[in-house]
Protein backbone atom coordinates (compact mmCIF):
# COMPACT_ATOMS: atom_id res chain seq x y z
CA UNK A 1 0.00 0.00 0.00
CA UNK A 2 3.01 2.29 0.99
CA UNK A 3 3.60 2.59 -3.01
CA UNK A 4 1.06 1.46 -4.76
CA UNK A 5 -1.63 4.22 -3.82
CA UNK A 6 0.70 7.01 -4.78
CA UNK A 7 1.65 5.13 -7.90
CA UNK A 8 -2.24 5.58 -8.66
CA UNK A 9 -2.25 8.60 -7.69
CA UNK A 10 0.70 9.64 -9.92
CA UNK A 11 -0.56 7.76 -13.33
CA UNK A 12 -3.74 9.86 -12.44
CA UNK A 13 -2.26 12.85 -12.78
CA UNK A 14 0.23 11.93 -15.95
CA UNK A 15 -2.90 10.65 -17.12
CA UNK A 16 -4.76 14.12 -16.43
CA UNK A 17 -1.62 15.89 -18.50
CA UNK A 18 -1.50 13.74 -21.16
CA UNK A 19 -5.48 14.27 -22.29
CA UNK A 20 -4.45 17.90 -21.61
CA UNK A 21 -1.94 18.40 -23.82
CA UNK A 22 -3.35 16.33 -26.09
CA UNK A 23 -6.61 19.00 -26.33
CA UNK A 24 -4.67 21.46 -26.50
CA UNK A 25 -1.50 21.02 -28.55
CA UNK A 26 -1.89 20.06 -31.88
CA UNK A 27 1.24 21.13 -33.99
CA UNK A 28 4.91 22.52 -33.14
CA UNK A 29 5.19 25.83 -32.03
CA UNK A 30 5.78 28.77 -34.46
CA UNK A 31 4.81 26.16 -37.16
CA UNK A 32 1.95 27.43 -40.38
CA UNK A 33 0.10 24.52 -40.38
CA UNK A 34 -0.41 23.44 -44.11
CA UNK A 35 -4.18 22.54 -44.84
CA UNK A 36 -5.23 23.80 -41.36
CA UNK A 37 -9.14 22.44 -41.85
CA UNK A 38 -8.07 18.99 -42.74
CA UNK A 39 -5.47 19.37 -39.74
CA UNK A 40 -8.81 19.95 -37.54
CA UNK A 41 -10.59 17.51 -38.74
CA UNK A 42 -7.64 15.11 -38.02
CA UNK A 43 -8.01 16.00 -34.23
CA UNK A 44 -11.36 15.35 -34.50
CA UNK A 45 -11.28 11.99 -35.82
CA UNK A 46 -8.57 11.07 -33.11
CA UNK A 47 -9.83 12.65 -30.05
CA UNK A 48 -13.56 12.91 -30.67
CA UNK A 49 -15.29 10.41 -33.25
CA UNK A 50 -16.52 7.97 -31.17
CA UNK A 51 -16.81 4.80 -33.47
CA UNK A 52 -13.33 3.05 -34.44
CA UNK A 53 -13.24 3.41 -38.38
CA UNK A 54 -10.37 4.89 -40.93
CA UNK A 55 -10.02 8.29 -41.18
CA UNK A 56 -12.17 9.41 -44.19
CA UNK A 57 -10.03 12.44 -45.53
CA UNK A 58 -8.55 11.56 -49.38
CA UNK A 59 -4.75 13.85 -48.24
CA UNK A 60 -3.80 10.63 -46.19
CA UNK A 61 -2.25 7.31 -47.77
CA UNK A 62 -3.67 4.44 -46.86
CA UNK A 63 -0.71 3.51 -44.62
CA UNK A 64 -0.84 6.96 -42.88
CA UNK A 65 -4.64 6.53 -42.58
CA UNK A 66 -3.81 2.88 -40.86
CA UNK A 67 -1.83 4.33 -38.38
CA UNK A 68 -3.74 7.13 -37.33
CA UNK A 69 -6.53 4.33 -36.60
CA UNK A 70 -3.70 2.81 -34.56
CA UNK A 71 -3.15 6.21 -32.32
CA UNK A 72 -7.06 6.63 -32.47
CA UNK A 73 -7.44 3.09 -30.71
CA UNK A 74 -3.95 4.01 -28.64
CA UNK A 75 -5.52 7.15 -27.29
CA UNK A 76 -9.02 5.31 -26.69
CA UNK A 77 -7.05 2.87 -24.38
CA UNK A 78 -5.03 6.24 -22.77
CA UNK A 79 -8.50 7.99 -22.30
CA UNK A 80 -10.38 4.91 -20.81
CA UNK A 81 -7.61 3.84 -18.50
CA UNK A 82 -7.58 8.18 -16.76
CA UNK A 83 -11.31 7.58 -17.01
CA UNK A 84 -11.03 4.70 -14.28
CA UNK A 85 -8.22 6.32 -12.54
CA UNK A 86 -9.91 9.53 -11.42
CA UNK A 87 -12.81 8.00 -9.29
CA UNK A 88 -10.31 5.48 -7.61
CA UNK A 89 -7.71 8.19 -7.25
CA UNK A 90 -10.46 10.08 -5.66
CA UNK A 91 -11.39 7.50 -3.29
CA UNK A 92 -7.80 6.80 -2.58
CA UNK A 93 -7.25 10.38 -1.16
CA UNK A 94 -10.99 10.06 0.67
CA UNK A 95 -9.25 7.12 2.39
CA UNK A 96 -6.43 8.48 2.87
CA UNK A 97 -7.28 11.73 4.32
CA UNK A 98 -9.63 9.51 6.65
CA UNK A 99 -6.97 6.83 8.24
CA UNK A 100 -4.74 10.69 8.67
CA UNK A 101 -1.86 9.41 6.47
CA UNK A 102 -2.91 12.05 3.54
CA UNK A 103 0.62 13.77 3.97
CA UNK A 104 2.41 10.40 3.73
CA UNK A 105 0.56 9.38 0.63
CA UNK A 106 1.35 13.05 -1.57
CA UNK A 107 4.68 12.54 0.12
CA UNK A 108 5.39 9.32 -1.45
CA UNK A 109 3.51 10.34 -4.59
CA UNK A 110 6.13 13.14 -5.33
CA UNK A 111 9.25 10.82 -4.98
CA UNK A 112 7.10 8.61 -7.67
CA UNK A 113 6.65 11.57 -9.38
CA UNK A 114 10.89 12.87 -9.47
CA UNK A 115 11.31 9.85 -10.48
CA UNK A 116 9.61 8.99 -13.12
CA UNK A 117 10.05 12.02 -14.25
CA UNK A 118 13.92 12.46 -14.03
CA UNK A 119 13.62 9.30 -16.44
CA UNK A 120 12.04 11.05 -18.74
CA UNK A 121 14.08 13.84 -18.76
CA UNK A 122 17.28 11.41 -18.82
CA UNK A 123 15.31 9.68 -21.90
CA UNK A 124 15.10 12.86 -23.43
CA UNK A 125 18.62 13.38 -23.50
CA UNK A 126 18.68 10.16 -26.65
CA UNK A 127 15.12 11.66 -27.65
CA UNK A 128 15.31 9.77 -30.98
CA UNK A 129 16.18 6.55 -30.20
CA UNK A 130 13.22 6.72 -27.00
CA UNK A 131 10.94 8.15 -29.92
CA UNK A 132 11.93 4.82 -31.68
CA UNK A 133 11.43 2.17 -28.71
CA UNK A 134 8.58 3.76 -27.83
CA UNK A 135 6.87 3.37 -31.51
CA UNK A 136 8.30 -0.02 -32.00
CA UNK A 137 6.53 -1.09 -28.79
CA UNK A 138 3.12 0.58 -29.34
CA UNK A 139 2.47 -0.18 -32.87
CA UNK A 140 2.97 -2.38 -35.46
CA UNK A 141 6.18 -3.41 -37.10
CA UNK A 142 7.15 -0.01 -39.52
CA UNK A 143 3.39 0.95 -39.58
CA UNK A 144 5.20 4.60 -38.00
CA UNK A 145 7.48 4.87 -40.75
CA UNK A 146 6.62 7.42 -43.34
CA UNK A 147 8.65 9.53 -45.87
CA UNK A 148 9.82 13.16 -45.36
CA UNK A 149 6.64 14.43 -47.77
CA UNK A 150 4.03 12.27 -46.01
CA UNK A 151 1.30 14.49 -44.29
CA UNK A 152 1.51 13.02 -40.94
CA UNK A 153 5.44 13.94 -41.11
CA UNK A 154 4.69 17.83 -42.11
CA UNK A 155 2.14 17.85 -39.20
CA UNK A 156 3.81 16.29 -36.83
CA UNK A 157 7.25 16.27 -36.83
CA UNK A 158 9.70 15.44 -34.56
CA UNK A 159 9.50 18.71 -33.07
CA UNK A 160 6.34 18.34 -32.43
CA UNK A 161 6.68 15.19 -30.39
CA UNK A 162 10.19 16.63 -28.12
CA UNK A 163 7.94 20.16 -27.48
CA UNK A 164 4.78 17.66 -26.00
CA UNK A 165 7.55 15.99 -24.32
CA UNK A 166 8.74 18.78 -22.46
CA UNK A 167 5.19 20.57 -21.49
CA UNK A 168 4.51 17.32 -20.52
CA UNK A 169 6.56 17.11 -17.80
CA UNK A 170 6.16 20.70 -17.15
CA UNK A 171 2.79 20.17 -16.52
CA UNK A 172 2.80 16.68 -14.80
CA UNK A 173 5.67 17.90 -12.66
CA UNK A 174 3.80 20.72 -11.12
CA UNK A 175 0.85 19.52 -10.75
CA UNK A 176 2.58 16.95 -8.49
CA UNK A 177 4.28 20.23 -6.59
CA UNK A 178 1.23 21.67 -5.82
CA UNK A 179 -0.11 18.10 -4.82
CA UNK A 180 2.05 18.01 -2.34
CA UNK A 181 1.27 22.09 -1.14
CA UNK A 182 -1.69 20.79 -0.05
CA UNK A 183 -1.07 18.57 2.11
CA UNK A 184 -0.85 21.35 5.03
Amino acid sequence: MRFIFPLLIFLTISLSSFELILNLFHSPFGQEVVNPQAHNLTWLYLLKQKYITLIELDIFTIHEKRHLLDVKRLFEQIYSLWYISIPISILIVIFAHFRGWIEKLFRYTLYIGVVINSILLLSSLLFLDSFILLHKLLFPKNSWIFPPDSTLIEWFPLEYFIEFSIIYILISSTAIYLLTLLKN
